[in-house]
């Protein structure tokens, strides 16, 4: 893993010196409007796009560090920020409303850049309850009901005695969530929560050969495994094998910590003894580069 990261680190060095079109900042219409970021690729051609799905409670800025790395390497993305956190009533509800939401920015990236934007070439990126929606974009389908079954279950599993969990457990009985998209070619998923929401049967709708790129931190206090990433590998076509980050936290997946994040909130900033997350972005925004460049072309 140090030997493979240490290499992508270096690809990603050489991959910004490219250079790459300044992001945009444009809104997507619609109830309600979304904030969104777009970053091409310097020329003419059409290209490959990807989109960016944040963690709960985050934004578009998230991920602006890939997002730039994917346009210096001729990989259109975008990102923009949920509002279905504040939006929806439950949580399943939310977790429809977020990929939908991935969906919106697509039509409005197509409209916005026709002509350099290929259709035939989209993908998703997700981080956290981001990779749970992209999973629904793929095709996978969310099975409320599992909630309950684990909770019964398990009673002492950390999400059932939380406000999150009793609220899912309230609404347990919506129906299954679906929200595939079909213009979705690849997904890269980072930390995905919730994975035992689409077991047995759920991820029946992924198509068969669809790319997928999986990781998860190795120390995840938020999401522990095999609930998880963990929970949806060995469901998914071609049985992905996670990428785990050694003894990292579930945070690792958001950029470097600026000052004032440190300050408002310092959970999010906590990594291993020695681990440097500059460096390790630089070389997990190299490996995104490197799968989408293969699962979509360039």
């Amino acid at each position: 893993m140090i030997r493979r990261l240490a290499a992508l680190a270096l690809l990603a060095t050489a991959l910004l010196a490219r250079g790459a079109a300044a992001q945009t900042l444009f809104e997507v219409s619609g109830t309600p409007p979304l904030e969104a970021a777009l970053w091409l690729p310097e020329g003419t051609a059409r290209v490959p796009l990807v989109i960016l799905l944040h963690g709960a409670g985050g934004a578009w800025a998230d991920h602006a560090p890939l997002g730039a790395a994917l346009a210096a390497a001729g990989i259109a993305a975008a990102g923009f920020t949920q509002v279905a956190d504040r939006a929806a009533p439950n949580p399943f509800l939310r977790m429809a409303a977020r990929a939908r939401a991935g969906s919106r920015v697509l039509d409005a990236v197509l409209a916005r850049a026709a002509e350099r934007i290929d259709p035939a070439r989209i993908g998703v990126f997700g981080y956290s309850a981001g990779a749970t929606a992209a999973l629904l974009l793929i095709g996978g389908r969310v099975d409320p009901g599992r909630w309950t079954a684990l909770c019964e279950a398990t009673p002492q599993e950390r999400f059932c005695g939380t406000p999150f969990g009793r609220s899912a457990l309230a609404a347990a009985d919506t129906p299954p969530i679906v929200a595939a998209d079909p213009r979705f070619r690849a997904a890269m998923l980072a930390a995905p929560a919730l994975g035992f929401l689409f077991v047995p049967d759920g991820l029946a709708g992924v198509p068969p050969g669809t790319p997928l790129r999986l990781w998860r931190a190795g120390r995840d206090s938020l999401l522990a495994e095999p609930l998880h990433a963990e929970a949806i590998a060995s469901r998914l076509p071609g049985r992905p094998v996670p990428q785990v980050v050694p003894d990292a936290d579930h945070w690792v997946f958001m950029p470097p910590c600026t000052a004032e994040r440190r300050t408002a909130e310092p959970w999010l900033c906590t990594d291993p003894p020695g681990f440097d997350r500059g460096a390790f972005h630089a070389a997990f925004n190299a490996d995104a580069v490197a799968f989408f460049s293969a699962a979509l072309g360039r």
